[in-house]
């Protein structure tokens, strides 16, 4: 008993001890607390968007690819006693082009921006120089009862596609702050010119002969038909085509653009003087049914790829 009382007081002293050293240790340091988070970044300020309002010049050049329809159906000088598209028929005369041209020129417009939608007017005029021509030469055989003769043509002709305007409405949409895509049209100006000159000879064809053999041996021309005539108009049409342009400078813009422009048909009318050779004698007394006119049939246009750098004002 002595014993088990003598390790109980042991036991407990050394648990008082134990307890008195550790409240003896300094308190433990709450652990340190997350460091506070850094500071978000802060967002980068919003450029501002390009200003699409105000006025706007420039200039731009390019690529034309010119047609140029010339139809002249027929010019003709047929003898007496016959009669066209039965034993005379015309010799039809016609070309087209689609020659390339460069061209340029300045423009100049005005533009309001709402949001993402840009509308304006806009004028250009650009220069450029295309030509299509021919020259053609051919001999008919005219068989009239009892007698043949031989007919000579030689035709020649031009069109030529120089300078163009236009004023036009732009309508666009912003497809970034600083790139428009818009579409275009509105009404052109074209300066367009031309010439044509015909030369007919009837000639009597002795014996049998015929056709060019009848002009190798001919000693006498039975009549004659000419003209030569020149024009230059300014024809009015239309033009419509798109485009895109960006800003690469501050109030500095580039853009591509293509555009379809179209005159229209119109037919030219002159003259044209028939004779019979070596007499004052009408025309009606040598030759069936005498022209008196030509017609030429028109239709010019043009598709133009530019690009070109502007200035906002």
């Amino acid at each position: 008993m002595n014993k088990v009382l003598v390790s109980s007081i042991a036991l407990l002293s050394a648990l008082a001890v134990f307890d008195a050293a550790k409240a003896d240790e300094p308190p433990a340091k709450p652990k340190r607390e997350r460091a506070a988070a850094a500071p978000a970044r802060a967002a980068p300020a919003q450029q501002q968007a390009s200003n699409w309002s105000g006025g706007q010049v420039g200039g731009s050049n390019g690529v034309s690819s010119v047609n140029n329809g010339f139809v002249e159906p027929g010019a003709y000088v047929c003898p007496f006693g016959s009669s066209i598209g039965s034993n005379c028929f015309e010799t039809p005369f016609s070309f087209s082009g689609h020659k390339a041209s460069y061209t340029i020129g300045p423009f100049v417009g005005y533009r309001v921006q709402w949001g993402n939608w840009v509308v304006g007017i806009e004028g250009d005029w650009s220069y450029k120089n295309s030509e299509s021509s021919l020259s053609q030469s051919s001999t008919a055989a005219i068989a009239v009862t009892g007698s043949n003769y031989a007919r000579t043509d030689q035709f020649s002709g031009s069109v030529k596609q120089k300078s163009d305007s236009s004023i036009r409405a732009r309508v666009g949409t912003l497809v970034t702050p600083w790139s428009l895509l818009y579409v275009t049209g509105g009404v052109a100006f074209g300066e367009i010119s031309g010439s044509f000159a015909y030369s007919g000879n009837l000639y009597f064809c002795p014996g049998s002969s015929s056709g060019a053999a009848c002009v190798s041996s001919a000693t006498s021309t039975v009549a004659t038909a000419t003209t030569a005539v020149t024009w230059s108009d300014t024809r009015v049409g239309s033009t419509v085509g798109a485009g895109w342009e960006t800003e690469i400078a501050p109030r500095w813009k580039v853009r591509g653009e293509y555009r379809y422009t179209d005159f229209g048909s119109y037919t030219k009318t002159f003259g044209l003087t028939t004779r019979c050779t070596g007499s004052s004698a009408a025309a009606s007394s040598c030759t069936g049914t005498p022209s008196s006119s030509v017609s030429i049939d028109l239709k010019e246009s043009f598709h133009t790829f530019r690009v070109g750098l502007a200035f906002d004002l």
